[in-house]
């Protein structure tokens, strides 16, 4: 498995870790997650991921 899709298994970890942790139903697409130096929210994280996913396929 490449770094970059390490960094994005565990900024996905992260992420559902926070709704594991909450009490409340999360958005996890306005949650944000630290990763690449900076604070991504959902929608970030899933753009990443397609990115990678579409260099695969």
């Amino acid at each position: 498995m490449e770094d970059r899709e390490i960094t994005l298994l565990k900024a996905c970890r992260d992420l559902l870790k926070k709704q594991e942790n909450s009490s409340y139903v999360l958005d996890l697409l306005e949650e944000t997650v630290f990763y690449d130096d900076a604070d991504c929210d959902g929608y970030c994280l899933l753009k990443d991921i397609e990115m990678v996913l579409s260099d695969i396929e």
